[in-house]
């Protein structure tokens, strides 16, 4: 794990979700402290899986992921909730866990505006008009997640759909996101598109004076040196050490609200953080005066949370005809097709803005449609349907023909190559045949079985034999002539 990854680790874990510094997860306290103390596990497992396939910056908001899903798994039954709630980390109280999101959505939106701290959560349900989504599921979404709920039109609006939701978080998120949603992603199957954006923003309690922060050489887990612009500052802060790394929790101007930033010594960085890891460092964390040097940075990331989840083992959900979100609308016809996450941090001197953003979307199931392919030749009748007449019935064995091989274009032909009658004379193609003064149609075509006969010329007989016009050359043999009276 990079240097960088450190500092995402922290404000993917602890900012995003913006707790009191620091409640005791296992003890009695708020109704929502079953589920931070198993929101907590799911983003340290979550930074292992993107850090195990990302060796640059990065950083997300677990509070948006959990709170997205959460919707989704309020809707899961079978073998997809419990995978959902083994790779999530919720409880299988399904129930509870939305109450749960529900008081702790109130509790950090309740910060809004305190001492100049800006922090919200939001959600967003996009359901397909006309489809039968239960009244239950919808009514957990705006209960418990105080959902804004809008009713569209995926199968002819989907490209204005996408837009609309982007809209939607870039307002939310004050433009830091403004494409969540790839062109494409929703299409005329897509049913359910549920979203959670939240944004947060607040200057630090004991500020870095800027004319401290210079370059100074930063070392990546890669073995280079660079030059990053280094803040500074000697303060009193809760700090922690361990053989392993260092630690410091700088707080904000609203003291519930704090980044911690863990160091390792190893200049590798920390592979992965566990749970008990983690608490060590938050119970250990103890006032020190201490000499803070931080580099100013920002970080944007952009995760497909679909591999990552299937590989925490959520499976089925992701399956059409296999996942079972019955609890959304009475059937087993959903599945998520597409789950997105992206994150903004940034930290100067006067504090740190951050924005986190996810869209996890559905899809009926979808039945291929039939394909017709006349490639071949093939029958035809047409018919009025009124009576059950047929009116025309024919074939085709070669569209490019205006003929077929059933006969030639008029009755009777009077003679035809092969049959000894048709000759050369003076490079003219000529024939003999009984009858005086009558008008005759020469024909011609390249192949007989398929047909496709086209007229050469008209001439009349008068003496029983005759000569058509068209010169022979080598590009004529291989034709074939035919000779019907008009």
């Amino acid at each position: 794990m990079k240097m960088s990854n450190t500092f995402s680790l922290v404000v993917g874990s602890l900012l995003l979700i913006g707790l009191p510094i620091f409640p005791n997860l296992t003890s009695a306290g708020p109704s929502y402290a079953p589920l931070v103390a198993s929101n907590t596990d799911f983003a340290l497992n979550l930074y292992g899986q993107i850090a195990a396939t990302n060796d640059g910056n990065i950083c997300f908001s677990p509070l948006s992921i959990s709170a997205c899903f959460g919707m989704a798994y309020a809707g899961a039954n079978g073998e997809t909730a419990q995978e959902m709630a083994l790779a999530l980390d919720f409880s299988t109280n399904q129930s509870a866990v939305a109450s749960e999101f529900g008081a702790l959505q109130v509790e950090l939106n309740a910060q809004q505006g305190t001492n100049g701290v800006a922090l919200s959560v939001v959600n967003g349900l996009w359901a397909q008009t006309n489809y039968p989504f239960l009244p239950s599921f919808l009514d957990n979404a705006i209960s418990n997640y105080d959902a804004n709920v809008q009713e569209v039109n995926f199968m002819t609006n989907a490209a204005g759909i996408t837009d609309q939701i982007n809209e939607w978080v870039a307002d939310e998120t004050d433009g830091m996101i403004s494409n969540l949603l790839a062109s494409g992603t929703l299409n005329r199957y897509t049913r359910l598109a549920l979203v959670n954006a939240i944004y947060f923003k607040a200057q630090w309690g004991s500020q870095f004076a800027t004319n401290l922060t210079i370059l100074r050489p930063f070392h990546t887990s890669s073995g280079q040196t660079v030059n990053v612009p280094l803040m500074e500052q000697e303060e009193t802060v809760p700090y922690y050490e361990d053989s392993l790394l260092q630690a410091i929790e700088l707080p904000y101007t609203n003291s519930n609200l704090g980044m911690v930033v863990l160091l390792p010594k190893n200049t590798n960085g920390l592979p992965s953080l566990s749970l008990p890891e983690w608490q060590a460092v938050v119970a250990g964390l103890t006032p020190q005066a201490t000499s803070v040097f931080l580099p100013r940075f920002t970080v944007e990331t952009a995760t497909d949370l679909v591999p990552i989840l299937q590989n925490m083992g959520m499976i089925d959900a992701f399956i059409p005809d296999v996942a079972d979100f019955s609890g959304i609308d009475g059937a087993r016809d959903l599945s998520i097709d597409a789950a997105r996450h992206q994150a903004v941090v940034q930290v100067d001197e006067a504090g740190t803005e951050a924005a986190g953003a996810t869209v996890v979307t559905f899809v009926g199931l979808v039945i291929p449609p039939f394909t017709f392919r006349a490639d071949h030749p093939f029958l035809f009748l047409i018919c009025d349907t009124n009576s059950g007449s047929i009116l025309f019935v024919g074939s085709v064995v070669n569209p490019a023909s205006n003929g077929g091989s059933a006969g030639p274009s008029a009755p009777n032909p009077l003679i035809q190559t092969g049959d000894g009658s048709f000759g050369i004379n003076s490079n003219q193609f000529g024939f003999n045949v009984a009858g005086t003064n009558l008008t005759l149609v020469v024909e011609a075509c390249t192949n007989i079985a398929t047909g496709g006969w086209f007229p050469v010329q008209t001439l009349t007989l008068s003496n029983g034999s005759a000569y058509f016009s068209e010169p022979w050359s080598s590009s004529n043999t291989s034709r074939y002539y035919r000779v019907h009276s008009q």
